[in-house]
């Protein structure tokens, strides 16, 4: 990008920046006038002819794995359409094996309307039109919204909260903040609208050789399937209750003959130090990886995160450490789950209560066991 785009581009931007969000989005849309289509919008009807989709997946990785559930509700429904993602390219691993999709990835840090990047997408989108456009990002992003313009869809599906008003959506789902509807059903609102709902069959695959190199490193470590194998997500617990309080979990661990425990090292990228530990330490793991080593797994120990959702999917069995909102938020109803809970914050009765949660789900009979392999519990 030459010296006179750069600045051109770094105008535009600041332009826009004065102007603020809602008169900076009548500008694009006044740009993009010619792009967006304007016609009235008939569901579920208009769903049925739809071939060819735009789908935009979320900056943030909890978020995008929150999100997953109702992604594989659509991608179920509309199995034989053309797909293509916008993703960040962390993400890109949860799609680009997927069959008719292509999927354009980026740098978020560096994402900003009129840069390089920015005008790199718009000549991927811009000799391309689609059916439907779904924006999972729920955080407003005005280089977003310029692209779910620019895609030419007849439906344009997003988030209320994402500051998509029309015309760049012309339908926003109003997540609802019930009290008894859980963040996976208030997701699920969005596929519903599209005639999708949840389909067990449809999973997230694993590569196989993900599982394989997972199984050499809990061999490395010495750790096997029997009996049964506990994860202690140290790293979101600690980020939550600090280190004192997980300090004195650890060494009620030490003490416990019902399982073998491990410490999650976090996910790849991710930075952690795990000094004088009792229990092997994973290594950073990448997205997939961490995907098969939670189907090796029977418990997880978890708070707030990544990990809680990514066990929520893999069906594997949980103890979260939660408040009772936070539960309520966050947690599917089912046997499989055993949340340790408390007040205003963790403290030794909460400890017991972990100890106990653990003492109920190795008990053989306990719902939810998992005795498979792990390719029964995440498809290959």
């Amino acid at each position: 990008m030459n010296e006179k785009a750069k600045n051109i581009g770094r105008f535009k931007r600041i332009g826009l920046k004065a102007l603020g969000p809602s008169l900076s989005k009548m500008v694009l849309s006044w740009r993009l006038r010619k792009r967006i289509d304007k016609t009235p919008v008939a569901l579920p009807s208009d769903t049925g002819r739809s071939s060819h989709f735009f789908i935009i997946l979320p900056q943030d990785r909890t978020e995008m794995i929150f999100q997953l559930e109702n992604l594989f509700s659509i991608l179920g429904k509309y199995k034989d359409s053309r797909i293509t993602f916008l993703c960040p390219e962390a993400h890109a691993s949860f799609v680009i094996g997927l069959k008719t999709a292509a999927v354009i990835k980026y740098a978020p840090q560096e994402l900003s309307i009129y840069n390089a990047q920015f005008n790199e997408i718009v000549k991927e989108l811009s000799n391309r039109s689609f059916d439907i456009c779904i924006n999972l990002e729920k955080e407003y992003n005005i280089a977003l919204l310029y692209f779910i313009g620019l895609s030419r869809a007849h439906i344009r599906i997003g988030w209320e909260n994402s500051g998509g008003t029309y015309p760049f959506l012309n339908i926003q789902i109003k997540s609802s903040k019930q009290t008894e509807s859980n963040l996976w059903e208030r997701n699920a609102e969005l596929s519903k609208l599209l005639g999708a709902y949840s389909d067990s069959k449809v999973r997230w695959g694993v590569p196989k050789a993900a599982t394989e190199e997972v199984a050499a490193l809990l061999s490395q470590r010495s750790l096997k399937r029997e009996p049964a194998l506990i994860c202690i997500d140290i790293a979101s617990l600690e980020n939550d209750y600090g280190k004192q309080w997980c300090g004195e979990l650890k060494e009620a661990f030490k003490a416990q003959r019902d399982g073998q425990f491990y410490v999650f090292g976090g996910l790849e990228g991710e930075k952690h130090e795990f000094t004088n530990e009792k229990f092997a330490v994973m290594p950073p793991l990448s997205i997939t990886r961490t995907a098969a080593l939670i189907a090796y797994t029977d418990i997880v120990i978890t708070g707030r995160g990544a990990l809680l959702g990514l066990a929520q999917i893999s069906h594997c069995k949980i103890i979260p450490v939660l408040n009772k909102e936070q539960c309520s938020i966050y947690c599917k109803r089912n046997d499989r789950i055993v949340p340790a809970l408390f007040d205003k914050k963790p403290d030794s009765e909460t400890i017991w209560q972990i100890v106990k949660n653990i003492k109920t789900l190795t008990t053989p009979g306990a719902a939810g066991r998992a005795e498979n392999q792990p390719k029964d519990k995440i498809k290959q």
